[in-house]
């Protein structure tokens, strides 16, 4: 008797693991880098996983454009020499220019994803 605890404990144990694989599987996945999506993309729904983490991204990066144009704005209305001398808002231009152009390539990724996943179908 004092032997088969173990054995029985690790017996429901292995059972537990082997009936979560789906589960544990599921989870990995969702915690999987970018470029292991990419690389295991292979149905529909894999490739619009991606192209809705891309317009994520281009919704960040556009709030970014819009955040640096308020900042490049408020610099311009403070004025003064110091402002003029460091450029604070040609720097902020030159972000939002940044921002916009990757909110941009995000947006190209997210469609040609979403063109991937019909070619799947």
């Amino acid at each position: 008797m004092g032997r088969s605890k173990p054995a029985l404990g690790a017996l429901l144990g292995a059972l537990l693991i082997f009936l979560n694989l789906p589960t544990i599987r599921a989870f990995a996945k969702q915690q999987m880098s970018m470029p292991d999506m990419i690389m295991e993309a292979k149905t529909p729904a894999e490739h619009e996983k991606l192209a809705a983490h891309y317009e994520r991204e281009a919704k960040a990066a556009r709030a970014k454009a819009e955040e640096h144009k308020k900042i490049a704005d408020a610099y311009s209305k403070a004025g003064g020499p110091l402002i003029e001398k460091l450029h604070f808002d040609q720097h902020c231009d030159s972000l939002v220019k940044s921002f916009t152009a990757m909110a941009d390539e995000f947006e190209a990724l997210a469609k040609a994803e979403r063109e991937a996943a019909k070619m799947k179908q």
